[in-house]
């Protein structure tokens, strides 16, 4: 992808957030320069995966198969064994009308998916097993308040201030229908690198194209930064 579509990705979510009243903080801003001048944040970020992600689910193809991800705090998983700390981690996501995530579930993380704003969010489920095969039965979830029973393949559609619960094991897709949806995600805490297990796997994204300076810093772009802190 290239630095200018990427940079273009995330204005256009940092306006997503302001139409529908979610305040980014402010390393939601920052340049490279900015993050070279907070040495000590950028290793905390890079630690825990925190800023901006655009994910391209298939090569070429962001408008229809992609999502802008902002991380907004994430504790340590290694802290899940203590049963104290920070336990627990913050999303922000932004699909444009149609943009449609994959089917992906998880073997630790328990979610909640909120729609904070702006069309309709749907959400896909199949109850999955340890290899990541349909089991073809249906799943339980907690849609708000209630517990809904979702058939293998079924749909659960969130309206703005609706919220589903999803468990491990739950694999699920979703996309926006009517609109941009401004999305949350609130969890327990994990590690995406080893937590997010895509059906069919994911091709590992291209470098970036840098066909312009990058106006944020990305979560790939992390390592790179603190390397050269530590030069």
């Amino acid at each position: 992808m290239r630095r200018s579509a990427l940079d273009s990705a995330i204005d256009a979510a940092r306006s997503a957030c302001q139409r529908f009243g979610y305040a980014l903080p402010p390393f939601a801003t920052w340049s490279p320069a900015d993050a070279q001048a907070h040495p000590r944040e950028i290793v905390a970020m890079a630690r825990a995966g925190l800023g901006w992600a655009v994910a391209e689910f298939v090569p070429g193809r962001f408008e229809s198969d992609g999502l802008v991800v902002f991380t907004v705090r994430m504790g340590d998983p290694a802290l899940l064994g203590t049963g104290g700390g920070k336990l627990y981690g913050e999303k922000v996501l932004v699909a444009r009308d149609g943009q449609r995530t994959p089917h992906h579930f998880h073997v630790v993380k328990t979610e909640d998916i909120i729609n904070r704003g702006g069309g309709r969010f749907v959400v896909e489920l199949v109850g999955v097993d340890e290899q990541g095969h349909p089991t073809g039965q249906p799943v339980d979830v907690v849609k708000d308040v209630s517990v809904v029973r979702v058939p293998p393949g079924g749909r659960v559609v969130l309206e703005p201030g609706e919220s589903i619960q999803l468990d491990p094991y739950v694999a699920h897709a979703f996309w926006a229908e009517g609109g941009t949806v401004l999305a949350g995600e609130v969890s327990l805490v994990n590690d995406d690198a080893t937590d997010n297990h895509f059906i069919p796997g994911l091709v590992a994204p291209a470098p970036i194209e840098e066909d312009e300076p990058a106006r944020y810093v990305t979560v790939r772009d992390l390592p790179g930064l603190v390397a050269r802190l530590r030069r």
